[in-house]
């Protein structure tokens, strides 16, 4: 692996502007911490963390925040179809971005987080807290290494944003748009 100095610099290269939050971050994943950017649209968050996915050789797991994320859309569903012919095998589960993302090792990304509804925002606290996601019918599903939450949200007084819960918080090392609002809980 590529030493975290010359990955920082190389990829200081495709995003500009914004050294004091690429450093955050790498430290932030090499710590094996999820991550929460925070900052106002049209900011560069994307942009940063595709680069730093690309960077350390890893996937990258896309998910649109809205009111439209339903916990199923997340996870993944049976195919039902098959599950008529062959019942609720393993097989006949269609992977979602979050178990894709657990599977692989990848970054999943959720862009506007502070966007989706609770019910799905629950399933996301119960992963990163436990690295391992309980599907019905389907069983557990360990994260394999590698695998964080990126996510990103737009300021709290934009339309159609919501708090977020002090859980989620816990569970992220924070990078704001100027980095003075960087914590990390353990």
């Amino acid at each position: 692996m590529t030493s975290a100095a010359s990955l920082r610099n190389t990829l200081s290269s495709h995003v500009v502007g914004r050294t004091r939050e690429l450093e955050l971050v790498l430290a932030a994943l090499a710590a094996d911490r999820h991550v929460l950017l925070e900052g106002p649209p049209g900011t560069g968050k994307s942009t940063l963390l595709r680069a730093v996915a690309q960077g350390l050789g890893i996937g990258f797991e896309f998910v649109e925040g809205n009111a439209e994320l339903t916990p199923a859309r997340l996870v993944g569903h049976f195919d039902p179809a098959r599950v008529l012919n062959e019942g609720y095998d393993p097989s006949v589960f269609v992977d979602g971005p979050l178990v894709s993302a657990m599977r692989d090792g990848s970054l999943l990304y959720v862009e506007e987080i502070n966007r989706i509804p609770e019910e799905t925002l629950n399933v996301l606290i119960t992963v990163m807290s436990e690295a391992e996601l309980n599907v019905p019918r389907l069983g557990r599903i360990a994260a394999s290494p590698g695998f964080r939450l990126v996510a990103a949200m737009n300021p709290f007084d934009a339309v159609g944003t919501a708090r977020i819960s002090g859980a989620v918080y816990d569970r992220v090392c924070r990078v704001g748009r100027s980095c003075s609002s960087y914590s990390s809980a353990s």
